[in-house]
């Protein structure tokens, strides 16, 4: 079975302060580390359009569902989403039919 990326775009609610996004996001961590098939997770802001995308990497399409359903059961994760604007969230979960990686550099 084909490993999953799922992303999930969104931007924050109007007058959300970025670092305590951050810090909200980062407190998800342990939740999202801790779930059977987990692979990778990045988060991204578009500078321009203000529109984030937190894409994640399972091993299957069941993981990632598992892992989906019970997000808002912890309580960083509500924390997390407690900033986002929830009319413009759009999640997807997509096959991933190629990959590459060079060597991972850690962004400051």
């Amino acid at each position: 079975m084909d490993n999953i990326v799922e992303t999930v775009r969104f931007k924050l609610k109007e007058g959300t302060d970025v670092q305590t996004f951050l810090a909200a996001a980062e407190g998800t961590l342990p939740y999202i580390s801790s779930c059977e098939g987990f692979v990778y997770r990045s988060l991204s802001l578009n500078e321009e359009t203000q529109e984030w995308t937190d894409i994640v990497y399972w091993t299957n399409l069941a993981n990632a569902q598992a892992a989906s359903n019970s997000f808002m059961q912890d309580a960083g994760a509500q924390k997390m989403v407690s900033h986002i604007d929830g009319a413009t969230l759009v999640m997807a979960h997509e096959s991933v039919k190629m990959s590459a990686m060079g060597e991972c550099v850690e962004s400051a």
